[in-house]
């Protein structure tokens, strides 16, 4: 199986299911996402959703895409990755929950009893634009990075986002802190991105 293959011979099946990195370093995790079918979306948040709205002071149509926690992406090969975000190297992060084979890690998102799972497809706390997503295709995937020019950045990853496409040429990104300029994990549209931030970012 083609992610087993690009695991070090060192590591173990189940070390290798809970690495979380940066996405360079599952350069090949990401090309098999393409063409697979994408089942569910599912955001995990750290409050339930009613709370969410009235603690940031979001939308409910919002909280899938601006509340704080993973996003959790689940496809027709069985195959199940996570995605969040590191502060300490600016960069969203990805791991593989599942594999092609049914092996899990130890502790799966959706059984963690302190998370409040939340569908793209939730009339309440999502919207049609996320619905649209279930059912399609991955066609693309891009890594997208932010120049800066503070030294503080010179020596950390700076992978802010993950740009998806999908058949219908429908997009969205894994987000680290593009729509505020903070550290938090999100899950926008394109029009989402801070304007002032926008130039900064390659890939786009």
């Amino acid at each position: 199986m083609k992610l087993i293959e690009s695991a070090k011979k060192t590591k173990s099946m189940k070390t290798f299911l809970y690495i979380e990195d940066i996405p360079s370093n599952w350069s090949d995790v990401l090309d098999s996402l393409k063409g697979l079918k994408i089942l569910n979306l599912t955001r995990y948040c750290w409050e339930p959703p009613d709370r969410e709205v009235s603690e940031y002071g979001i939308e409910a149509k919002d909280v899938f895409s601006l509340a704080p926690g993973p996003l959790i992406m689940s496809f027709d090969s069985g195959l199940v990755i996570g995605y969040g975000s590191q502060p300490s190297k600016n960069s969203v992060t990805i791991w593989i929950e599942k594999n092609e084979a049914g092996e899990t890690i130890e502790e799966l998102t959706e059984e963690d009893k302190e998370l409040y799972p939340v569908d793209a497809t939730d009339a309440v706390y999502s919207n049609n634009f996320w619905a649209r997503f279930v059912g399609q295709r991955i066609s693309n995937i891009t890594i997208l990075k932010r120049s800066y020019s503070s030294a503080l950045y010179a020596d950390i990853a700076n992978e802010i986002g993950l740009l998806f496409e999908v058949e219908d040429g429908s997009r969205f990104i894994a987000s680290h802190g593009l729509h505020d300029d903070s550290d938090d994990f999100s899950v926008i549209q394109e029009s989402q991105i801070n304007n002032e931030i926008r130039n900064q970012i390659q890939g786009l």
